[in-house]
């Protein structure tokens, strides 16, 4: 049985999944900076419940992001460690495309996390039963510049709830539908990295680093935004 460990943290939700005898166990938490206080209980629970230890883990997934700076970092720490003392390799998922997977709807997907500052991460997919394909690479925007060709779109993520004015593109779709659900989860993560798993697509926990998209506040701005902490998404 190959065991992998997902964690996701990009997002006001923290969550955690590991598959025991082909079901998936997942915990999970909403709140801003809960992640450092809730994830390694979530993880030992996990392995509690599954009757196992990190030292069985085949490798661990972890969210890649984008999403919240200080989430990001909290969750490849944690993986980075217990990779570390499995002595197994690491899975990068992008949070984006695990959010995708969570739709009920097939077709074509977009998925959206607040970016903050006036500005939605997002990607468009076409998606069919289990399998997502990126129509571009991961973009950060203002909402009124997202956009789709595909008429049948859904929408899926926190971002329509924040700037459900904003999306003027998308609010012209004759066949829209927008899902309830907002963040990414550890399950979907688990399912993505599954498959990566048995094409042997990952690294050395060494070289594992989050993808934050918006480079160029992935450094601590030297000029503070009224209001904001200093670092963009945390």
């Amino acid at each position: 049985m190959t065991v992998i460990l997902a964690i996701e943290t990009a997002s006001s939700s923290c969550s955690a999944a590991l598959r025991v005898d082909g079901e998936i166990l997942e915990r999970s938490e909403v709140g801003n900076n809960v992640h450092s206080g809730v994830l390694l209980d979530m993880i030992d629970e996990l392995f509690n419940t599954g009757k196992l230890s990190p030292q069985d883990l085949d490798a661990v997934a972890v969210g890649q992001g984008p999403g919240s700076f200080t989430g990001l970092r909290i969750g490849v720490g944690v993986g980075q460690g217990l990779a570390f003392g499995a002595a197994c390799p690491m899975i990068g998922v992008s949070s984006l495309d695990a959010l995708a997977m969570q739709s009920g709807r097939d077709g074509a997907v977009i998925a959206m996390l607040d970016a903050r500052m006036g500005e939605v991460y997002w990607c468009e997919y076409r998606k069919k039963n289990d399998v997502i394909e990126r129509v571009h690479d991961l973009n950060v925007s203002s909402p009124s510049t997202v956009v789709s060709s595909a008429e049948k779109l859904t929408v899926i993520g926190n971002a329509w709830d924040v700037y459900a004015g904003d999306f003027s593109l998308l609010a012209m779709k004759s066949d829209l539908s927008i899902s309830k659900l907002t963040y990414p989860s550890a399950a979907a993560l688990l399912s993505l990295a599954e498959q990566k798993y048995r094409k042997q697509d990952w690294v050395d926990a060494a070289v594992f680093s989050p993808v934050y998209v918006r480079n160029n506040v992935a450094k601590k701005s030297s000029k503070k935004l009224p209001g904001r902490r200093e670092e963009a998404g945390s």
